[in-house]
């Protein structure tokens, strides 16, 4: 499992060294691609000592009840923080975040990695019913809900659904049985449907999802400059720096939509070589979850995994127009610290998996057989 950790390393490395440049890139109008750089260049370092200190840190302390229940509860804490007025800061109607001085804080992160933990506790604490209803399939899914419950509340949809589908992935790995997943996927994207047509800036998104063109003034500009960067980048690209998009046409350039920045300055080579390493890290957090040395670190590592993965190729598909708009970071790459300390957090809990890692069936397999 060596190499496998290294190469997960390594993929990882290379994401947030792009990011860097890509940051610098995209901020660069109205001089701000200083101070974006040095701040980014710190949530790097930041990240990059949170990897280092977790891969060091043995896993199995996080199934620990004073651990986990101690991050539960403080993330749960913090959720509720983020909705006092005072305390939360408001940007758009949203109250999304925490500031401490200069740094912005999004506790919807860290409650992203406590959900992992929480349900890889639970589920192998009740590894031998995980095919029963009421001790299999309704704890995880009470965990899940409670989460993305709090996080709703922020007027955030994208967080709640990356938590629902990582939450129902683990599920299928540990188990559960199809007939309650498939059954409880009906009411969930119904209540999904409910959000989007009862909150109007969702539905004019949605709208704006199936023809740009007609909110090209509003709601679809965004998604149309996406367009244009990725149409100007062809295959090799205008050049590191040379792109236009990012001079006040695309909105959230050096955030939520750096990836047609990406299209633009490194053209189809590039944007394939970001969706390569993301399926080099995808592969490489499949093969220590199935090589986990337990079931608690099989189900953390596919829980990481999962939502690393998803949320990355979420992102993609959103900037490319294959889904809705939704604004969300993608990991490694995007301009915000949260998100990328607690994503860089993961992968050294990762790493430690695979560091204890033993050869596939030495242990109990993950998913049932009956």
């Amino acid at each position: 499992m060596k190499y496998d950790t290294c190469a997960l390393m390594l993929a990882v490395l290379a994401l947030v060294l792009l990011g860097v440049l890509m940051v610098f890139s995209a901020s660069a109008v109205g001089g701000a691609s200083g101070g974006l750089l040095n701040r980014q260049i710190a949530f790097a370092t930041a990240g990059l000592a949170a990897l280092l200190l977790l891969s060091r840190f043995d896993y199995h302390r996080f199934a620990d009840p004073v651990v986990y229940v101690t991050l539960v509860v403080f993330s749960f804490a913090l959720l509720c923080l983020v909705l006092v007025p005072g305390l939360g800061v408001e940007v758009d109607g949203a109250r999304r975040w925490l500031q401490i001085k200069w740094f912005r804080f999004q506790p919807s992160e860290l409650a992203k990695f406590a959900l992992i933990v929480h349900l890889a506790v639970k589920m192998t604490e009740n590894s031998d019913e995980i095919r029963r209803f009421w001790r299999g399939f309704m704890p995880p899914i009470a965990i899940a809900g409670s989460f993305s419950a709090l996080v709703l509340l922020e007027r955030d949809l994208g967080v709640p659904a990356m938590m629902m589908a990582t939450a129902w992935l683990m599920m299928c790995v540990a188990g559960v049985r199809w007939r309650y997943l498939l059954l409880s996927a009906a009411p969930i994207a119904a209540l999904g449907g409910l959000l989007v047509v009862f909150a109007p800036h969702r539905l004019i998104r949605l709208l704006a999802f199936i023809n740009p063109w007609e909110y090209r003034s509003g709601a679809g500009w965004q998604l149309i400059q996406s367009y244009s960067a990725f149409a100007r980048g062809g295959v090799w690209g205008q050049g590191m720096g040379a792109g236009e998009q990012k001079l006040g046409y695309l909105p959230a350039a050096h955030t939520d939509f750096i990836f047609p920045v990406v299209g633009e300055e490194l053209g189809l080579v590039g944007t394939l070589s970001v969706v390569a390493l993301f399926v080099l890290l995808t592969w490489m957090s499949y093969r220590i979850a199935v090589n986990a040395m337990d079931h608690f670190g099989a189900l953390l590592a596919a829980g990481i995994g999962i939502m690393i993965s998803f949320q990355a190729a979420f992102i993609m598909a959103v900037t490319t127009g294959l889904l809705p708009t939704k604004g969300l970071p993608l990991p490694f790459i995007s301009y915000g610290g949260t998100s990328l300390i607690i994503f860089m957090g993961m992968v050294g809990v990762l790493m430690n998996i695979g560091a204890h890692a033993v050869a596939a069936g030495a242990r109990k397999p993950l998913m049932a057989t009956s």
